[in-house]
């Protein structure tokens, strides 16, 4: 064999490529469990303001403040999330499934020693929190336990997002999507049983009731469901070796440069996730201060936005995997070629969803509250978010891409840049000194989307996510 084709056979050993062709219906294989597992989620809330929907507008307003403020401590579960799946996801392409266990191991740890951390800090700065918007004592007097029941069971929340990211990066969406199934059907059953009083509800001829705890009836029940699929977790870890088996006669320990990696790579991530709902935690002060009804319609709006995000999820954790996978097989055609793909169908799902957002804002807000103040406030608001769709989604795959790939740092500073420098002043001064009121804030919100998109295509287009050695 002359030198040329040793040189061949070496380059063919140490350029692994992954076994199956990147297609549109490997990133559907991948992403309708993990959009599932997400329609769980976004159900889990939307029904618990549903049943919190018949105790009035201010246990709305007061489940709508804390649900922001629940949306910028689930950003911090991201630092497991994004450091867990791109390394992970790395080591499957590269072939080490020892190191991929390691990650998880890793992953599994921090998550917990984080749920702790915010459900101490969470608990214990509920008050303070709530009081910030000034939303009246009788909100506040909802609010505050309700927040701090919720913040109780972030340690459970993310243990299991952790576990969630690993077995997604496997290539394993299916085991996280029936646990998170089961979680939100005993959270649908234990909701109105847990909130009315006997009798206080009836629905076709049923009457509901039992436990009276109202608004924190919704979160202890939240609370339990979540740590009954954390258990569920754990357990299917353990004894049936997933996502991937225990090394044999290897001894596993944990490693300060593991956490460390998994820090440097979920943190940015884990901020870039953080900058919009803490600006808009902000915001809400502005919010607030238009009364109860704005407060509500907000949060419904919020909520029902959160459908649409069913599918982005599964087609972007797709594209996470499959560029992490390709990355370590050095495939860097084929990690340009799934995030192709992931732009093709987001861009598509941006303008169908701005289709129905925009043409039935109206009767989605009032398929939560009726009050006039609340359809009045809301309407502009959905209708003005549809329109923004079609430059959001067309971002969502860049974003997946450098997140898969370990860069993390680009979407960070584009979030910051978006949420920070521009909605927030720009959505102040265009409610309160120019007097556009409570609409500013959304001409606001819209202006900052925009910029956002501009910002992550000019970084993604320079490529040097492709070359991010973890």
């Amino acid at each position: 064999m002359n030198r040329a084709s040793v040189a061949e056979a070496t380059t063919a050993v140490e350029e692994p490529r992954l076994a199956f062709p990147i297609t549109y219906r490997r990133i559907w294989q991948l992403a309708w469990p993990v959009s599932i597992s997400t329609s769980t989620v976004t159900l889990l809330t939307l029904v618990n303001l549903y049943w919190v929907g018949h105790l009035g507008t201010v246990a709305v307003a007061a489940v709508s403040l804390c649900g922001n403020s629940l949306f910028i401590v689930f950003g911090i579960s991201n630092v497991v999330y994004i450091g867990g799946l791109a390394i992970v996801a790395r080591r499957v392409g590269e072939g080490n499934l020892g190191r991929a266990f390691t990650a998880t191991l890793h992953a599994t740890c921090l998550a917990a020693l984080l749920g702790f951390a915010v459900a101490s800090l969470g608990y214990a700065a509920a008050p303070a929190i709530v009081r910030f918007f000034g939303a009246g004592a009788d909100v506040e007097a909802v609010a505050i336990p309700f927040l701090r029941i919720s913040f109780i069971g972030q340690i459970f929340l993310f243990v299991s997002v952790a576990l969630s990211a690993s077995y997604q990066a496997s290539g394993d969406p299916r085991t996280p999507m029936l646990i998170n199934v089961a979680v939100v059907l005993v959270n649908g059953v234990l909701d109105p049983f847990f909130i009315f009083t006997p009798g206080q509800v009836i629905m076709h001829g049923v009457r509901l009731g039992w436990l009276g705890w109202g608004v924190n009836g919704g979160a202890i029940a939240a609370a339990l469901a979540g740590a009954g699929g954390c258990m569920l977790f754990v357990v299917s870890s353990f004894r049936r070796d997933k996502p991937f088996p225990r090394p044999r006669h290897v001894r596993v320990t944990l490693s300060l440069s593991e956490f460390t990696r998994m820090l440097r790579i979920g943190t940015p991530a884990s901020l870039s996730m953080i900058a919009r709902p803490l600006s808009t935690f902000l915001l809400l002060k502005v919010i607030a201060s238009f009364g109860t009804a704005a407060i509500a319609a907000f949060g419904i709006s919020l909520r029902s936005f959160s459908v649409n995000w069913i599918p982005y999820s599964g087609i972007n954790t797709a594209v996470s995997t499959l560029v992490g996978q390709s990355l370590g097989a050095r495939d860097q055609q084929g990690a340009a070629r799934a995030v192709l793909l992931g732009l093709i169908v987001d861009t598509v799902l941006g303008a169908s969803f701005c289709f129905i957002y925009y043409g039935f804002s109206r009767e989605i807000i009032l398929a939560f509250d009726h009050e006039a103040a609340v359809v009045a406030a809301g309407v502009p608001f959905l209708k003005l978010m549809a329109l923004s769709f079609l430059f959001n989604a067309p971002m969502l795959p860049l974003v997946s891409a450098m997140n898969g790939a370990g860069d993390t740092k680009p979407p960070m500073i584009a979030a910051f840049l978006a949420n920070w420098p521009v909605k927030l002043p720009l959505s102040y001064v265009l409610a309160l000194p120019l007097g556009y009121g409570v609409n500013g804030v959304w001409i606001g919100m819209f202006v900052s989307i925009v910029f956002e998109t501009i910002v992550v295509a000019a970084w993604y287009q320079r490529g040097t996510w492709k070359s991010k050695k973890l």
